[in-house]
């Protein structure tokens, strides 16, 4: 081989080593960093999540997580899904939608490359998200969707992620009960009740019956001298009674009136005072008045607690 033809071939094999060295030098996309999950060039989409909610959207991310029911054991799966070019955003019926249109308390599926950045929450790129149906499909003012994105806006004191327990609509009494759980505090849940035509937070009842829901006091509260009693009836011309007792005395009684009769649920917020009880059980008795005889009719009774200082037993009377 001439002196010439040798410099020609070094010449390219050098050209040939240096553009491999270029081309696999850089696998920052490929290794993926702590904000970045890797990106590969033969991807095989793993379904991360059957139904899972949106809980979070920022900057072309969706945070998804689900609850997953083990028992003692139970979790909340948490993913940052990353939207690029590449995802394919579809509704149930394969249409496409909008990144707009996934908003926090819609149920998805959700599809990632195979990869995951080990995080909580782990970070993926997203494959595919599919929008799915709304499990009640009952026309309502507030849906499915936006009362879990109520549930969720009340909670300010943990931000870390929450998945949905359980969203249950009762259409007889026109609220939503959703019930979510923060990773943190798995036995803790918290349930949040939604008015369905206003999307107003109302208190979790803590005694109802056909004709009245009651949201305080709570059964076995520790109460008195003076408690407030707040909630809500059904009742004709908004009125009926009460009467606080300790099985031997009626300690108070009265009569009120709700600000709408039925068949609308009319709110009601009354204080109640006594002096002493015989007993450390009470009971708060809700009830109407018969218009026939005069006799009480749907009671709703509540078991309260006295304070030890408000207790004068029988033999000391």
């Amino acid at each position: 081989m001439t002196i010439k033809k040798r410099a020609l071939h070094l010449t390219m094999l050098c050209a040939i080593l240096l553009i491999t060295a270029c081309g696999g030098g850089d696998t920052s996309n490929k290794q993926g960093t702590g904000d970045n999950p890797p990106i590969q060039d033969d991807i095989h989409p793993v379904k991360a999540m059957d139904r899972g909610e949106i809980i979070q959207t920022s900057n072309h991310s969706l945070l998804i997580t689900t609850f997953v029911d083990k028992g003692a054991d139970s979790y909340v799966d948490a993913i940052s899904f990353r939207i690029n070019d590449q995802t394919e955003l579809l509704s149930k019926n394969e249409e496409v939608v909008t990144l707009d249109q996934l908003t926090v308390g819609a149920q998805v599926e959700a599809w990632h490359t195979g990869v995951v950045a080990e995080s909580y929450p782990a970070q993926a790129t997203a494959v595919k998200i599919v929008l799915l149906d709304d499990e009640n499909s009952v026309d309502t003012a507030i849906n499915r969707a936006e009362a879990i994105r109520i549930a969720l806006n009340a909670q300010t004191e943990v931000n870390a992620p929450w998945a949905v327990k359980q969203a249950k609509l009762d259409e007889g009494n026109e609220f939503w009960l959703v019930e979510i759980v923060n990773f943190q505090y798995m036995d803790q849940p918290v349930t949040v009740r939604i008015d369905s035509k206003s999307g107003e937070i109302v208190p979790i009842v803590a005694a109802e019956n056909d004709v009245f829901r009651l949201y305080s006091p709570q059964a076995y509260e520790e109460l008195g001298p003076t408690f407030t009693v707040e909630g809500e009836a059904r009742v004709f011309e908004a009125a009926f009674s009460w009467v606080l007792e300790d099985g031997h005395n009626i300690l108070a009684e009265g009569h009120e009136m709700t600000d709408a009769g039925a068949p609308e649920w009319g709110k009601f917020k009354f204080d109640v005072s006594f002096e002493h009880a015989t007993q450390p059980n009470i009971m708060l008795i809700l009830y109407v008045s018969s218009a026939k005889d005069g006799s009480s009719e749907h009671q709703l009774i509540i078991p309260l607690k006295v304070p030890e200082t408000l207790i004068k037993y029988s033999a000391d009377q």
